[in-house]
């Protein structure tokens, strides 16, 4: 009885979080996401991607990014979708991950502009390592450098180093300018022309 108590309260807390519209969400959605979470804790996956399944149905965006995680790549992309759409950047950064496997770096670039204006410093540093080598967005080193110098203050050592190396790439008036982009991304417009927007 306490677990399902403290299930209750963790789900309440997500709830809580969500936005205005997780008042819609199906009658039930909330049991079978505590289902699924007692399935999983106890080992019965099939059991758990059934009962996420139904709360995914049911419009619980945590649910619809967790059982896009246990599914094949096929099967997943529409559920991280409508996750996306109901406003989950983990699911955003999980379906660029998905469109970069694939070589679509157009799409992925997308998602990844989507959670980096968000302020999510991994998507930054895959931003920035696009546009090191040109995959989906320009190549450009001042760009790349930018968004790498934005995600290094997550302090991250892989991606400080890596901005670091871009340096050497730069004259002192390109790093300037370099600097002074990555104070502006974070209020630039999230969207490559051309391409849906991340989640449709």
């Amino acid at each position: 009885m306490l677990p399902r108590l403290l299930s209750i309260v963790a789900l309440t807390a997500t709830l809580v979080s969500l936005p205005a519209w997780a008042a819609t969400l199906a009658p039930g959605t909330a049991e079978h996401y505590l289902s699924a979470q007692q399935a999983l804790r106890n080992g019965d996956h099939n059991r758990a991607r059934r009962e996420l399944e139904l709360a995914a149905n049911g419009g619980l965006v945590e649910a619809q990014l967790q059982l896009a995680k246990q599914l094949p790549a096929k099967r997943a992309e529409p559920w991280l979708r409508r996750a996306v759409r109901g406003g989950s950047l983990a699911a955003a950064e999980s379906l660029a991950q998905l469109y970069y496997q694939r070589a679509a770096y157009r799409r992925a670039a997308q998602c990844w502009l989507l959670a980096a204006h968000s302020g999510r410093s991994q998507a930054q540093a895959r931003l920035g390592a696009l546009q090191v080598v040109g995959l989906g967005l320009p190549k450009d080193i001042e760009q790349a450098y930018a968004w790498l110098n934005l995600a290094a203050s997550a302090g991250d050592a892989d991606v400080i180093s890596l901005r670091d190396g871009l340096e050497s790439n730069l004259s002192t008036e390109q790093l300037h300018a370099a600097q002074r982009r990555s104070r502006e991304l974070p209020a630039a417009m999230p969207n490559i022309a051309g391409e849906p927007a991340c989640g449709e």
